[in-house]
């Protein structure tokens, strides 16, 4: 019986990454990854406010599109995107830091925004540095409508398909702090 015959045409597509070595990265043409730090820890809460609007409803009746996977979506990719703005030197307040010594006083929000199909997702958030690498974030309430009312003094961040915006409302006027294009 003869051999079959061998296919010289076939390549191995699959890549196999050597960990030991040596290649470019920020700082150097020629470096080695020897960890991977990954215990950044973010926890998501709702308040119960957000939760029973989400789930009773209010005086308008139920809220559609307040649901908690559109939710919990937009709060993760802004809290990438806020880090990112943040880390770029723009100067703003996101997050609190928790002291459980002192009473909870007025902490910082910020409105969260997203196009949805049926108008805009408003998700008013509070972020709090609780420890080294740790984060809470909760809910405090979302629903969507088109003309939501930022506060005075708070600052408000826009995830759309192609463009994140960063504005402050000064004096009932929306300031662009920073905006990345796709």
């Amino acid at each position: 019986m003869k051999r079959p015959r061998i296919n010289k045409n076939i390549k191995n597509t699959e890549v196999i990454e050597d960990p030991l070595e040596f290649k470019p990265n920020c700082a150097s043409q020629n470096a080695q990854c020897i960890h991977k730090y990954d215990e950044l820890k973010v926890e998501l809460w709702c308040d119960k406010h957000y939760h029973h609007r989400r789930t009773f409803g209010d005086g308008n009746g139920k809220r559609d599109g307040i649901e908690i996977d559109g939710v919990q979506d937009l709060i993760i990719i802004s809290f990438k995107y806020l880090l990112d703005i943040y880390l770029r030197g723009i100067s703003f307040k996101f997050v609190n830091y928790f002291d459980p010594k002192k009473a909870i006083n007025n902490f910082h929000r910020i409105v969260l925004k997203t196009p949805i199909e049926h108008g805009i997702l408003n998700v008013v958030a509070e972020i709090h540095y609780l420890e080294t690498s740790k984060f809470e974030i909760t809910v405090i309430t979302a629903m969507v409508i088109d003309g939501f009312k930022v506060a005075d003094g708070q600052y408000s961040l826009m995830v759309a398909a192609n463009r994140v915006t960063l504005s402050r409302n000064v004096q009932k006027r929306m300031n662009e702090i920073y905006r990345l294009d796709f």
